[in-house]
């Protein structure tokens, strides 16, 4: 009868062990995608704010991801750590400038409806897209109203 308890202990305790493993893992998932997404939002913010700051900074996306913690303001509270590996985040650059973070681990996420497409947390890129240039061409920006002088050479005011 020991033996039995023993027995079913030990199997309850199989069970219970990989249902708090991926417990765990869908706990390091949600906290993936929200520091993930709070570094793109803050990496989003630094650039917005380049217009206003471009005096005092060379650069409009920041070259180091303690620049998004720095005074005089914050982006960040913190340089976040992958919640995947406990290590660094892996930085998405172009040329100097950090757009990016992604995780340096090669596992299988469970979440298919957050992490679309990914067959490892690796592939999975919290990056900022490039914001669009203005048209540069005269011609090519705000078209001007069928009443204005330009738009209509025949009118009265365009003569």
């Amino acid at each position: 009868m020991v033996m039995f308890a023993i027995v079913l202990m030990g199997i309850s305790m199989t069970v219970v062990s990989k249902q708090w493993t991926v417990v765990m893992k869908r706990d390091k998932e949600a906290e993936l995608l929200f520091r993930g997404n709070r570094i793109k939002a803050a990496i989003e913010a630094y650039a917005a704010d380049y217009q206003v700051r471009k005096a005092s900074r060379p650069n409009v996306y920041p070259l180091k991801l303690e620049q998004l913690t720095e005074k005089p303001k914050r982006y960040l509270p913190v340089v976040y750590k992958d919640p995947i590996t406990g290590q660094d985040f892996e930085l998405i650059k172009v040329g100097a400038e950090i757009r990016g973070v992604k995780s340096r681990s090669k596992d299988k996420p469970l979440d298919m409806v957050h992490f679309k497409n990914a067959d490892t947390y690796d592939q999975i890129a919290f990056q900022v897209q490039a914001a669009a240039a203005q048209p540069s061409v005269p011609g090519q920006g705000l078209k001007c109203p069928p009443t204005c002088p330009q738009a209509n050479p025949r009118s009265p005011q365009g003569q």
